[in-house]
C-alpha cells in the first residue's frame, strides 16, 4: 500500500513538473527546461508506459536518439542508467556492432586511425 502511494505521489509530482515546465518554457527565467527534464526523468524512471513511449520516440526521431545517446555518456550513473532503459532495439544493436568493430581493430591500427583523424589525412 505504501509503495503504491509512493508511486502515485512521484507520478503526480512528475506530471506537475511537466505542466509547470510547459507553462514556463517561454519565460526569460530558465525554469521550463529543468522542470521538463525532471518531469521526464521521473516518468521514465517510474512508469513502464513512460519508458515505452520514450523508446518509441527515440526509435522514430533520429536527432532525439542521438541527443539521448550523448546525454547517456555524460550523465551521472543514475541518470545514464535510466536513459539506457529507453534505448530502442536498433540503437542497442548499432552500439554493440560499433563496440565489436572497435575491439576487432588491432591496437597499432587503432592508434594509426586515431592519429590520422587528429592530424587530418596523410
Amino acid at each position: 500500500m505504501i509503495a503504491n502511494l509512493k508511486h502515485w505521489v512521484i507520478m503526480s509530482f512528475a506530471i506537475l513538473c511537466l505542466i509547470g515546465g510547459l507553462a514556463t518554457v517561454w519565460l526569460p527565467i530558465p525554469t521550463g527546461v529543468p522542470l521538463l527534464a525532471l518531469g521526464s526523468f521521473l516518468v521514465i524512471a517510474n512508469s513502464r508506459i513512460g519508458r515505452s513511449y520514450a523508446r518509441r520516440l527515440r526509435k522514430h526521431i533520429g536527432w532525439l536518439d542521438c541527443s539521448a545517446l550523448w546525454l547517456e555518456e555524460r550523465a551521472g550513473r543514475t541518470f545514464g542508467r535510466v536513459l539506457k532503459t529507453t534505448r530502442p532495439l536498433v540503437t542497442r544493436h548499432r552500439q554493440k556492432a560499433h563496440q565489436k568493430a572497435i575491439r576487432s581493430i588491432p591496437a597499432d591500427a587503432a592508434h594509426t586511425i586515431k592519429h590520422d583523424t587528429e592530424d587530418g589525412p596523410a
